[in-house]
């Protein structure tokens, strides 16, 4: 009778096992579940704060070009409005010196 009592106690420890094997199982399925959520969630946030990042740099660096630009074209319009004063002059000087030599100094 101590055998029987044995086998029955050694089955029963083993349902006991299983049953609690197939709990754990079926938990841990529930927190990877949830847990693969929470780190796409995260993931989605990095990747959202990421792009912002990106785009305010991009933003930041095309107001950069744009002020460049700008200096670069004030500067051109700087130098081409001397050039065309230098000019100027010089075209005004030649037409008195022409007017000069064909009407005398008179």
């Amino acid at each position: 009778m101590n055998m029987i009592a044995e086998v029955k106690k050694i089955e029963q420890e083993a349902r006991d096992l299983e049953k609690y094997y197939k709990e754990k199982l079926d938990e841990m399925e529930k927190h990877t579940g949830s847990r693969i959520v929470e780190m796409k969630d995260i993931i989605e946030k990095d990747l959202n704060a990421y792009q912002s990042e990106q785009d305010e740099l991009k933003r930041q660096k095309l107001e950069m070009m744009k002020d460049e630009l700008k200096l670069e074209e004030t500067k051109e319009k700087a130098a081409l409005s001397s050039l065309y004063d230098k000019k100027h002059s010089k075209l005004v000087d030649i037409v008195i010196e022409e007017v000069i030599k064909q009407y005398g100094n008179s």
